[in-house]
């Protein structure tokens, strides 16, 4: 394992990877307005004893420094492995060094044939580029994961101990279910989701098998799986403002109970699709076809769950502006809800189309799970 260790190939490994961690902090603290406005989150411990402050920039300094020090034995395991970090850079290195060299006469030829391309020959390989590309994933996305799963955390823990409070003192029925049994299930629903997608762009280890074979390579790809994140989401919600409600609420007791539980039942299976990715779980990446649990069925559960908990809480919009006469109200909200669900369905053409890109097994997939979203119907 020493020996491991002092060899150039773990030493261009490691440091390229906190070359990369180092780059990525720097952006989040410095340049991305938006990553600052994560960092200044905070949670206050009020309970068992303990009155303590964490914020979100002290705990993503510790999780960066947890994450230099398992670096150290990840790629001493593993010393056949080339990290990201270091295909990209060589990969950037050895463009640049053929930058001026003599152009051979062949390759003068068949570029005489390509007027339109760079005279410089500054096209990165295939490998580069997807190391590129799962770069810019993991900058994205795992900030971005890491605070909404200690959100979810800090709601499910706030909205367990006000269950057990108001249970204590006598509250029961839809008063006890709307104060905080929901919100307690709700939220546990989501972490259970967030906390794999984390894992998932922090961890790659080859004994878990979810080594990132590919990142979707397209721009409309990427374009229809960001604009359903922030902040991007909020460009998205210009022209298609958000109409669903998370507890969506009804005057009558049991269409009110009836609707929250069948929107929660429909998280718990957008969060068991989750659960069955296991640590494969992340966005444009291609780690290997899963075809367990709900994935059995459809070929995008989580997409048509969620969706379908998303209708659920737009139901009371639905019915304000249908009534009430209103009809370009109502035709917008309808067309509006449809607009994001179509994003998703772009989404799952997307993703479709870069799993089979390469002789993964998706194709054969394909053929055992026949409908993208509901059994029997599409």
């Amino acid at each position: 394992m020493v020996t491991r260790i002092f060899n150039r190939r773990f030493a261009g490994n490691y440091l390229s990877t906190l070359g990369f961690v180092a780059l990525a902090w720097w952006v989040i603290t410095d340049l991305s307005s938006f990553h600052q406005g994560i960092l200044q989150g905070q949670w206050q411990f009020g309970m068992f004893g303990i009155d303590a402050v964490l914020t979100v920039h002290t705990l993503f300094l510790a999780l960066i420094g947890l994450y230099v020090v398992v670096l150290v034995p990840y790629y001493a395991s593993w010393p056949w492995l080339h990290s990201k970090a270091f295909v990209f850079l060589q990969g950037l290195w050895f463009t640049v060094l053929r930058v001026g060299r003599p152009e051979s006469r062949a390759h003068a030829a068949r570029r005489a044939l390509q007027p339109w391309n760079l005279p410089l020959r500054l096209a990165p390989s295939p490998a580069v580029r997807q190391a590129g590309l799962a770069l810019l994933l993991k900058f994205f996305f795992a900030p971005l994961m890491i605070n909404w799963c200690l959100d979810h955390v800090a709601n499910m823990a706030a909205a367990v101990i006000q269950c057990i409070d108001g249970f204590g003192e006598g509250l029961r029925g839809r008063a006890l279910f709307d104060a905080s049994l929901f919100w307690a299930l709700f939220q546990c629903i989501l972490f259970a989701d967030t906390l794999l997608f984390t894992i998932g762009y922090i961890v790659e280890v080859p004994a878990l098998h979810n080594r990132i074979r590919s990142v979707d390579p397209t721009f409309f790809g990427w374009f229809v799986c960001l604009a359903c994140y922030p902040p991007f989401n909020d460009f998205t919600g210009r022209f298609l403002e958000w109409q669903s409600s998370d507890f969506p609420h009804f005057d009558n007791d049991w269409l009110h109970l009836a609707a929250n539980v069948l929107l929660l039942i429909s998280m718990s299976i957008y969060s068991w699709a989750s659960i069955a990715l296991g640590f494969k779980a992340s966005n444009l990446t291609n780690r290997g076809i899963v075809s367990r649990g709900p994935y059995s069925v459809v070929r995008h559960p989580a997409y048509a769950a969620k969706n379908f908990a998303w209708w659920i809480g737009a139901l009371p919009t639905f019915i304000v502006w249908f009534p009430s006469g209103d009809l370009r109200a109502a035709l917008y909200s309808v067309c509006a809800m449809a607009g994001w669900t179509a994003i998703y369905v772009l989404r799952a053409i997307t993703e479709e189309r870069h799993l089979l890109m390469v002789d993964n097994g998706y194709a054969e997939y394909m053929q055992r799970v026949r409908w993208r979203f509901i059994p029997g119907v599409i």
